[in-house]
């Protein structure tokens, strides 16, 4: 009997292979890691509100618990939660949502996942603005679709318009995603370019998905608008993510939903339902409180957020060789730093390399959101932790540039 032959190097599948690890995910590591050597670490890397979730919202996940509502629930979700997330739409859209049109999902990221996966044939494009956030192009090449970048412009606040899309659009072209507000770069799209984006979908024939995980958090009087604010004919090109954590201080409940035309509903729920199942039921009693709830907390923490921002952005300007748009929503700074970028730190990642090393501050570098010679700065941390960053790093940086 012959013997077997050990298998020496594990071949991973083609998939897996062009995906690469999170960048945001890394840098709180990198920063876990020098904390457990003793280094004082200060951390604006973290995509996550620095806020407890609110006080009612976790006493509807302890009464769940109590009343043993701890079993399997329907994949796609409670019906009170998929009544609930229908309601949100219908109210705010002016436009009936079903609860047959929702799901609910393990977190946001896990609802982009489904979506992409139910839609996308190989070599199908998706369309993905500059600057994205990090998981977009791993989640579409997964699905077998080709990523589409076109660059929003740094001078125009980095807003999207209809026309930067119309140039990339090609017959292979069926989805083009909406992250407003924009993780990395807070940029919000204003009803006119959405109201032409719509139409756009409309006429070509593609699905505009929406990302609106920080739609709450949006600054200066401003309003989150989607493309339904071209009328309800674009709802059977519209599809929405949305998702409990940023909103609600709600990241470790893992709760998210997604709202859109019932056939892909029903394709989604079949995915999840060979892969995750449902959502956390405990979670979900949790979510349904949160949507259905006092929503006090969550203009308490717009207004925080809003009171660092207008901190946080004027100081960076001061930092020698930075400079930085206004973030209109979210909670990230995303400053332009190739002034300080040269032969010996060539890449915004070798800038945020060098950060971690020089003054023990975490950021991330905008080469994870297809923009190099940026940073990302969260300010979902205390202003004493901010302030003490912001003069580490302005410290370091009066040394690239004396």
């Amino acid at each position: 009997m012959s013997e077997l032959t050990p298998m020496t190097t594990m071949k991973l599948s083609e998939r897996i292979r062009q995906i690469g690890p999170s960048a945001t995910l890394a840098a709180s590591a990198r920063a876990a890691e020098l904390r457990a050597e003793g280094i004082d670490v200060l951390d604006l890397g973290p995509g996550q509100p620095d806020f407890d979730t609110p006080a009612h919202i976790r006493e509807a996940g302890v009464r769940a618990i109590r009343e043993g509502r701890t079993r399997y629930t329907a994949v796609a979700g409670i019906p009170e939660l998929r009544e609930a997330v229908a309601d949100l739409y219908s109210l705010r859209e002016g436009v009936v949502y079903r609860p047959e049109e929702t799901m609910v999902t393990a977190g946001g990221k896990q609802g982009l996942f489904n979506i992409f996966a139910a839609l996308l044939d190989p070599g199908d494009e998706v369309i993905i603005p500059t600057p994205y956030w990090v998981s977009f192009p791993e989640q579409v090449k997964l699905a077998g679709g080709v990523p589409v970048y076109v660059d929003t412009d740094e001078a125009d606040g980095f807003a999207l318009r209809a026309e930067t899309i119309l140039d990339a659009c090609t017959e292979r072209t069926k989805v083009v995603i909406l992250n407003t507000p924009s993780n990395p770069s807070g940029a919000v799209i204003g009803p006119s370019d959405m109201e032409d984006l719509a139409q756009l979908a409309i006429e070509r024939g593609f699905y505009l998905l929406v990302d609106e995980c920080y739609a709450s958090l949006v600054y200066d009087g401003a309003d989150h608008v989607t493309p339904l604010t071209a009328g309800a004919e674009a709802q059977d090109v519209t599809i929405f993510c949305g998702s409990c954590s940023k909103s609600y201080a709600m990241t470790g409940w893992r709760v998210g939903y997604i709202a859109g035309p019932a056939p892909l509903i029903k394709a989604c729920s079949s995915l999840q339902g060979h892969s995750t199942s449902n959502a956390s039921s405990v979670s979900q009693y949790a979510a349904l409180e949160a949507l259905t709830g006092d929503q006090t907390p969550v203009r308490q923490m717009l207004t925080t957020f809003a009171e660092r921002r207008d901190v946080v952005v004027p100081r960076i300007r001061e930092i020698p060789g930075m400079a930085c748009v206004d973030p209109r929503g979210a909670f990230y700074a995303f400053p332009n730093v190739s002034e300080l970028l040269g032969e010996e730190m060539a890449t915004s990642a070798d800038l945020a390399g060098w950060l971690i090393d020089e003054c023990h501050v975490v950021t991330v570098p905008g080469t994870a959101f297809g923009r190099d010679g940026h940073l990302r700065l969260s300010y979902a941390t205390s202003m004493t932790v901010l302030e003490e960053a912001l003069d580490r790093i302005a410290n370091a940086c009066e040394k690239l540039t004396s």
